[in-house]
């Protein structure tokens, strides 16, 4: 009988060539087999590791981004919106190291005492807002009590007197105080009645300036935008010559 080769046969038969190798180095060097092997395993064990590792880094830094970074999120809030004329905003003064900034407080210390001195029934209500808008509010309160609480405006306007003022002259004078502007303002003061003079006085003014900020309504920003403030006003008589 003729014996048949089967390819089946063969593979295996390789196969357990193969594994016989794998026997025979083990019983060669039994040693160095089981450190390969060993290390083998550890590598494994490594492999394993670094990959948790790196899915725990990876969640972690994709959790932070999300929070950073969120593509959508819901706030809840309570927005108000104010009319513009009730928006207050600060107004910054000018400063003494501007050029000009003497004679500046000198046409001003001239136009703060015609608007406040002067009687007329049509030009009254207008002038007096603009002067207490450069007004101190101590002062603002002393004047109001004095001179219109008391009714003093408003009887002279009852009969018919107009109180006219012409500045002669402006001359700043020493202060003692830092940031505070004092002028001395020689004026006339007219008082006519139905077109006749029914006095005629001389007067110096002295006055108290300084800048300081300012918070008012957004209509009110042009009624001073320098921050220039009255402190004081005081009058004295002046001999007639």
């Amino acid at each position: 009988m003729v014996e048949l080769s089967l390819p089946g046969r063969a593979l295996f038969r390789r196969r357990e060539a193969v594994t016989g190798r794998h026997d025979a180095v083990r019983r060669t060097d039994p040693y160095s087999f089981e450190i390969a092997h060993r290390r083998l395993a550890w590598m494994l064990r490594i492999s394993a590791a670094t990959n948790v590792v790196l899915a725990l880094s990876l969640t972690t830094a994709l959790t932070a981004l999300s929070h950073l970074f969120p593509l959508k999120t819901t706030e809840i809030a309570l927005v108000r919106h104010d009319a513009v004329e009730n928006q207050l905003i600060r107004i910054e003064p000018i400063s003494e190291a501007v050029d000009g900034f003497g004679l500046l407080l000198e046409q001003k210390a001239r136009w703060y005492v015609r608007s406040l001195l002067e009687i007329d029934p049509v030009t009254q209500t207008e002038r007096l807002r603009q002067a207490f808008a450069m007004s101190d509010k101590a002062f603002y309160e002393r004047f109001r009590k004095e001179r219109i609480d008391s009714g003093a405006i408003q009887a002279a306007l009852d009969t018919g007197l107009t109180r006219s003022i012409t500045v002669e002259s402006v001359d700043r004078i020493e202060s003692f105080h830092g940031g505070v502007f004092k002028y001395a303002v020689d004026l006339v003061q007219t008082d006519t009645r139905r077109g006749a003079v029914v006095e005629t006085r001389k007067i110096r003014a002295y006055l108290s300036i300084t800048t300081r900020p300012q918070t008012v309504r957004e209509a009110d920003r042009f009624e001073n935008p320098l921050g220039i403030t009255v402190l004081d006003l005081s009058l004295k008589e002046r001999a007639n010559s």
